[in-house]
């Protein structure tokens, strides 16, 4: 009996003494987790960056550019640099930084990577910081080393290393953007009166309107009424000369483009692929992929 008693306080001292380690494990994988990704916001904030933040992966638009948003399961080609936060480079597929770092530029290929984003054998910051990012942008996207190379050395790069890539999204496809992109075609829009701007968005002045049209820093009042192609209504301004915020995130891209297209008095109707709609997720009455008109009219530019 005294055996048992015996063997069972030792068996719960190593119980505690386990979860004594784990939890002391744990605490250290936060701390070493908070001051890289303090790090992180240092470097950012050093380039006088803006970011947001999803699931521990930093998203910095270098350039800007309107575009598919990559989705799981999208095929994507893009051109990388990847660097530790002191400005080493220890990777790229862009032959004139790979010069410039000094790697080895006879093993290495100088083209594209072509992956399936999010499905990759990339590390997890670069696989899943590609879901962030649009067709044509040039983006920055910074990770702690947990997403990354973890505990072990990389060529120049130490362990417990914070990285940081720039990417280049050159092209992103699926059956649903080629889908999307049949059904645009197929609506024969210039031959109907419409211009396409260099963003997709297609456009028609039903009235041109007077003066200068305003920017996104502008707070203007008119309308709007965005229908899908069956006619269905998903929204609409109910009064007149409504007060709109153009730098508002209500606003789809789409329409905020439009209204800076248009003149004053200008009634303008519009049509959006999804990327400058409703993108990939759509919302309750807008399927995900799927293009959508708006009507508008731009009554006055507050001043």
């Amino acid at each position: 009996m005294r055996y048992l008693l015996t063997l069972t306080h030792s068996l719960i001292y190593l119980f505690l003494a386990f979860i004594a380690l784990s939890s002391c494990k744990k605490n250290l994988e936060e701390e070493r987790n908070f001051n890289e990704n303090s790090s992180i916001e240092s470097f950012i904030a050093k380039n006088k960056w803006t970011f947001n933040e999803a699931d521990g992966i930093y998203h910095v638009v270098r350039v800007p550019e309107y575009g598919y948003l990559a989705s799981r399961g999208d095929t994507v080609e893009f051109w990388y640099r990847g660097y530790t936060l002191d400005g080493k480079i220890f990777d790229t597929n862009v032959k004139s930084e790979a010069k410039k770092a000094k790697l080895d530029t006879l093993l290495r290929s100088f083209v594209p990577i072509k992956v399936i984003a999010g499905e990759s054998n990339l590390i997890d910051g670069l696989n899943d910081g590609l879901l962030q990012i649009r067709e044509n942008e040039f983006a920055t996207i910074l990770f702690a080393s947990d997403l990354g190379f973890g505990g072990k050395a990389f060529g120049t790069v130490e362990a417990w290393s914070p990285l940081a890539y720039d990417i280049e999204l050159l092209k992103v496809n699926s059956l649903n953007i080629q889908q999307e992109k049949s059904y645009i075609s197929g609506l024969n829009l210039v031959s109907s009166g419409f211009s396409e701007d260099t963003s997709g968005l297609f456009y028609n002045f039903e009235t041109v309107g007077t003066e200068l049209p305003p920017t996104i820093r502008d707070t203007i009042y008119g309308w709007y009424k965005g229908t899908l192609f069956n006619g269905t209504v998903f929204d609409e301004i109910s009064t007149d000369n409504r007060q709109i915020v153009l730098s508002s995130d209500i606003l789809p891209p789409g329409v905020k483009l439009g209204f800076m297209l248009t003149r004053k008095t200008g009634i303008t109707e519009l049509v959006l692929p999804s990327y400058l709609g409703f993108g990939n997720n759509g919302n309750d009455l807008v399927k995900p992929y799927e293009t959508i008109r708006y009507r508008i009219r731009l009554d006055s530019i507050k001043q």
